[in-house]
């Protein structure tokens, strides 16, 4: 019989799937007839296996994965705090720290932004930094988002390898465009944010400054 992937595991090596009979099959790794095929197993793959009952339903046994090809789809843009996507493949990253924020909303619309202009669809390793700033007496908290802006694909079973190969020449065009944003956009939130704390050295600086005059002038006193 001949079904399709509806879902499959890899860490815990089972999925199901739909059969041309319109039943669910369990699939588990051990029923693969070539176990290389593993990494095959993706949403909507065909594959032949022989329908077999079992005490706790219907279950898929000797699977056969005929030649397929795959497309790699750059992924919905998504933020996380973890260094891996829950789906897809990270195919290239670059990292980067934003220039600083009194409202921390305001920074992380800040770094999707940049992402954005940069060509990636995604932002891992999402986190923010803590700092103060002075303006005269004033002190005030500030905050900068640092992450990996990313560009992350999933694959998809296509129709023959001209597709495939039209696929991967796609994706490096779009790497090389990200890199090459990126870099443009780096230098500038670098610039902004070397501003931002020369700045505020300065105005520290300053304040130490009318702070031991005063403290000498006591003294003189």
């Amino acid at each position: 019989m001949r079904g399709k992937v509806v879902s499959y595991i890899s860490t815990k090596k089972y999925g199901f799937i739909s059969g041309e009979d319109g039943e669910s099959y369990f699939l588990h790794f051990s029923s693969l007839l070539d176990k290389a095929n593993e990494k095959k197993l993706l949403k909507d793959v065909v594959v032949e296996f022989d329908p077999t009952p079992t005490p706790k339903g219907m279950s898929a046994k000797k699977v056969h994965v005929p030649n397929v090809y795959f497309k790699k789809n750059p992924i919905d843009f998504f933020m996380t705090k973890n260094s891996q996507p829950k789906y897809g493949v990270v195919e290239k990253y670059h990292s980067i720290e934003t220039q600083f924020f009194k409202d921390p909303k305001e920074g992380r619309e800040h770094i999707k932004k940049l992402a954005i202009e940069s060509g990636c669809n995604a932002i891992l390793n999402l986190n923010f930094e803590k700092n103060t700033f002075s303006s005269g007496n004033y002190r005030y908290t500030v905050h900068a988002f640092k992450g990996d802006l990313a560009l992350v694909t999933e694959s998809t079973p296509c129709d023959n390898e001209r597709v495939s190969m039209d696929s991967n020449d796609e994706l490096q065009l779009l790497i090389s465009n990200f890199d090459h944003k990126f870099k443009r956009v780096q230098e500038m939130e670098s610039e902004a944010r070397r501003k931002q704390l020369e700045s505020n050295y300065t105005a520290l600086f300053v304040i130490l400054g009318i702070i031991f005059f005063v403290l000498v002038i006591a003294q003189a006193n």
